[in-house]
């Protein structure tokens, strides 16, 4: 049986529906009476392996995430903080840097490799959202607080969906970051700020408010209050006739920098926040040993800064690059706190990766849609809704890291429905309904068992909806080639070592052909002198158990050096073990080989 079919039979959770008010409408609306239980795969740990309390990082789609944490964590979690799409119609790219030397041909080795589009249609984001803050409030505890950072694009819609979901009673604050933004505007304001509205589950929070950054107290003698020194050589205000102390106080308007672009924090992946806001806003609604979760990880700011403060967390993104940047900094900073533990640090110094699902194929959507255009033939059309035309079919291709559902179908029918303009009628029915000449082509990754069936019964638009599932066709399409690597493994008296003695990526070579195409007007091959230069990092786990990768040696270099390429291990008995080895090329991509030793 395969795995989504055994996930069917698998149990169902409970969701409390939303009371608040006041209620946004939009079309396809529908609360989460229950969620389907999705199991998790320990795939890889980091760290302290005699860890007790392991913090957790999954690579999956949040939706099932949330539904797995729901069993073990419901009422658990005392701080999120998210920072979804903003709905900015752009796609999110990161920048690539070959390490070392310059590569001939392409300045200083840099291009960019897309992570995820921001572009949505209004109802499918709005419901997205919805589902999701339902989920998150059941993982709150009672004194837990949730921070959702959004900006001018859809901030009043989620607004009004907070105030829904957790009650308008329980808004806490609307805290206005403000930073600055060069460029000139002659007809409008500069857009200078993001939102975070901060609500709770109930009343009583953590807030603390005498562990506030100086810098974002304020006192009320700056807001034209008449200062009087009193007789002890202090300052005072008069209120009717009486001798007042100036009260101390906390703004909800933070003016802080975004990161700058050449800063020691910045990693390249888009929309990175700094470090100094979210270490203001943990240090504000948890404490030490509290559970702290952002289910859009992102390049990992959250978990970083939560791991440094000794709180315990939880992280998740569908985005395989985001999770491999995330894992890098993690490592670096518990290498670190591991070499400081006796200074009093109390936190976990272990964490691991679990897969929620199975995403065999692809890193992240925006390239899995790119993929299986290319692989199916699709041109690509800037049309909302639709991707692409195909065979005088437009094309829509569903999300990949989930099956096809039938939320999915009546989006799609109702979209198609408001586009038959777009349409041509080719003939008309004995009913006087217009048939046409152009059909839809759905593209999908699995799909529920009565999808088929729902579309012929739903369907009342005349246009034919056909749908193509590439778990069926992917025998027949080429995907992307993996790395290639060549490593001698040797294990003598005890001792093993590893060296990498060479390395290609066929996806990374081909985009540095492409540039250098565009740098050189021609057509020219590039060359990497050292192969060291295009590898990000090297974890070595030198008994692996067949399931859960455990790195004992870990290569990660500075943003300007390269790889060791050569590694020892010293085992402390003769024996026969399995060494894995894991090895992530600047642009993201993954090599992975096991060897079997006798030291």
């Amino acid at each position: 049986m395969s795995q989504k079919l055994q996930l069917q039979s698998k149990q169902f959770q409970k969701v409390e529906q939303a009371k608040g008010r006041p209620l946004l409408q939009w079309v396809g609306k529908k609360p989460l009476e229950s969620v389907q239980f999705y199991p998790a795969q320990e795939t890889e740990v980091y760290g302290d392996k005699g860890t007790k309390d392991f913090n957790k990082m999954f690579w999956g789609d949040n939706l099932q995430v949330l539904s797995h944490l729901l069993k073990e964590y419901r009422g658990k979690i005392d701080l999120i903080y998210i920072d979804p799409p903003f709905d900015s119609k752009a796609d999110y790219v990161r920048k690539v840097k070959i390490r070392g030397e310059k590569i001939e041909g392409t300045g200083q080795g840099i291009f960019e490799e897309k992570q995820y589009t921001d572009i949505w249609e209004r109802d499918e984001f709005l419901q997205f959202i919805y589902e999701r803050l339902l989920l998150m409030k059941e993982l709150l505890s009672d004194k837990g607080v949730i921070y959702l950072h959004c900006d001018w694009h859809k901030s009043g819609y989620l607004r009004l969906i907070m105030d829904e979901v957790f009650g308008e009673d329980n808004f806490r604050n609307e805290i206005i970051w403000h930073y600055f933004v060069s460029g000139k505007y002659p007809s409008e304001f500069a857009k200078d700020h993001d939102n975070i509205y901060v609500y709770s589950k109930n009343k009583d929070v953590t807030f603390n408010y005498e562990k506030q950054v100086d810098k974002s107290l304020y006192y009320e003698k700056y807001f034209n209050k008449q200062i009087v020194t009193g007789k002890d050589g202090k300052e005072y205000y008069e209120y009717n006739g009486e001798l007042r102390t100036f009260e101390k106080q906390v703004s909800e308007t933070w003016n802080m920098n975004k990161i700058k672009r050449d800063g020691k924090e910045i990693v390249g992946y888009p929309t990175q926040k700094p470090e100094e806001l979210l270490e203001r806003i943990i240090r504000t609604s948890s404490n030490e040993g509290d559970v702290i979760a952002d289910f859009f990880m992102g390049s990992g700011t959250t978990q970083v800064v939560a791991q440094k403060l000794g709180r315990r967390w939880i992280g998740c993104d569908i985005n395989l690059g985001a999770v491999q940047t995330a894992t890098k900094r993690l490592n670096q900073i518990i290498i670190d706190q591991q070499e400081e533990k006796a200074k009093g640090f109390n936190g976990s110094l272990g964490f691991k990766v679990l897969n929620v699902n199975d995403y065999d194929v692809f890193k992240n959507e925006l390239e899995a849609k790119e993929i299986v255009m290319e692989m199916y033939g699709v041109e690509p059309v800037k049309r909302i809704y639709f991707d692409g035309v195909m065979d005088k079919n437009f094309v829509k291709v569903m999300p990949l890291n989930r099956v096809l559902n039938k939320m999915d179908i009546r989006t799609m029918l109702k979209s198609v429905g408001d586009k038959l303009d777009s349409f041509t009628v080719k003939a008309k029915s004995k009913a006087g309904e217009a048939v046409y000449e152009e059909g839809v082509l759905v593209i999908c990754s699995g799909m529920e068992l009565d999808v088929v069936d729902f579309i012929k019964k739903e369907n009342k638009t005349g246009v034919k909806i056909e749908v193509r599932d590439i778990l069926t066709d992917k025998k027949n399409l080429i995907f992307k080639k993996k790395p290639e690597a060549k490593i001698i493994v040797k294990a003598e008296d005890k001792k093993l070592t590893v060296e990498l003695k060479d390395f290609y990526s066929p996806i990374l070579m081909r985009k540095l052909e492409i540039e250098n195409e565009k740098v050189l007007k021609k057509e020219n091959k590039a060359k990497v002198g050292d192969f060291k230069q295009i590898i990000d990092s090297v974890a070595i786990d030198v008994d692996y158990n067949g399931k859960l990768f455990n790195a004992e040696v870990m290569d990660l270099p500075d943003k300007k050096e390269v790889i060791k390429a050569k590694y020892s291990w010293e085992y402390p008995k003769k024996g026969k073990n399995t060494v894995a080895i894991k090895i992530v090329d600047v642009l993201g991509e993954e090599y992975f080989e096991t060897f079997e030793v006798n030291a």
